[in-house]
């Protein structure tokens, strides 16, 4: 169960999407509900596990209303909504959680058979947020499906859709486009140090309405070397992730980041700050950067692209994936807390 299927709200969706798929090539029958429907919720009375994806929606209240009435377990994935960043730096919003947590947030993680985190990181960050915490914490990791076949269609595809780009170096930036994610950091550092060869490609939904995006968009433009795409979906996401030199995340807090799993999986190297929850893995396999989320440290990530060093880590970042960052690990680690339920 799920809040949102859209993928323009982030990884939860993807992440949804992407385990569905894995248990479906595991002959694991499985539904999603996107919609607090009691007619929809029936097909999960029997032998079923729930999974409740993200908290504070009516994922959560069903999981826990079916466990009470008819018993049927279920596990929470918080996908990073426990982290402090959140606290810290919206205190009014935080105070709120504190109160549903006491009052029902609380009990539905008390309840789960499981709640589980993508990474250590997140297990330990998590522990800090809210009062009382009290639940069966297990880390199931997350991760992606292999990449879809079509190398060269895809990257050719990408090249003539962006034209501009044609014999340039690429650093592509995949993602939303908020606060959190330091996109001000990154391209103020990127307009600093870049060389006419150097293109940062920005690929996100651009969202008209929004002061901080459309500031971002006036002010860095082609002009600066950097080329706004607008969210890329099937091939022509795949053809950027594939033509790039190397991904970078300068997040502030990211709980996983589906896009560095994605990344890896084509042996693109990451750049990546140790406020992204998956800094411990790219380090252990030498699949990127990693360095501080401030000014100094993006400064860092782009004179490590700029100089060429990424390059040597694109079967780094294969292996990464391989043996960390694929979906199926997940899947299996949650079809056996099904069966010892």
């Amino acid at each position: 169960m799920t809040h949102s299927l859209d993928l323009r709200t982030g990884g939860v969706a993807k992440a949804v999407c992407d385990l569905s798929d894995a248990f479906n090539t595991k002959k694991v029958e499985n539904l999603i509900f996107d919609k607090p429907s009691s007619k929809q919720l029936n097909p999960l009375l029997g032998n079923n596990l729930v999974i409740a994806h993200g908290l504070w929606q009516w994922p959560g209240r069903s999981a826990l209303r079916l466990k009470k009435k008819y018993d049927v377990p279920y596990i929470v994935f918080p996908h990073g909504m426990l982290d402090p960043w959140f606290k810290e730096n919206y205190p009014l919003k935080h105070l709120k959680k504190q109160i549903y947590w006491l009052w029902k947030q609380s009990s539905i993680m008390k309840n789960a058979s499981a709640v589980c985190f993508t990474t250590e990181e997140e297990m330990s960050l998590a522990q800090k947020t809210f009062w009382p915490f009290d639940c069966r914490k297990i880390v199931t990791g997350l991760g992606v499906q292999e990449p879809p076949i079509g190398e060269v269609k895809q990257k050719a595809l990408f090249k003539k859709k962006f034209t501009t780009i044609k014999g340039k170096k690429l650093l592509l930036y995949m993602g939303r486009i908020h606060p959190k994610k330091g996109l001000d950091l990154l391209l103020t550092s990127f307009v600093k140090q870049a060389k006419s060869e150097h293109v940062l490609t920005i690929a996100g939904p651009i969202n008209d309405q929004c002061g901080y995006t459309q500031k971002l968009v006036r002010t860095y433009n082609s002009s600066s070397g950097v080329l706004w795409t607008g969210m890329l979906e099937g091939d022509l996401k795949w053809g950027a992730l594939r033509s790039a030199d190397a991904m970078i995340l300068p997040s502030h807090q990211e709980n996983y980041g589906m896009v560095v799993a994605e990344a890896c999986s084509v042996g693109t190297p990451v750049l990546i700050t140790n406020k992204v929850n998956l800094y411990r893995e790219i380090l252990q396999y030498d699949a990127g950067f990693v360095d501080n989320d401030n000014q100094d440290g993006v400064d860092n990530l782009i004179k490590k692209w700029i100089s060429g060093n990424v390059q040597s880590k694109k079967l780094h970042a294969i292996n990464c994936f391989k043996e960390k960052l694929h979906i199926y690990s997940t899947a299996e680690k949650i079809i056996d807390i099904a069966n010892k339920r």
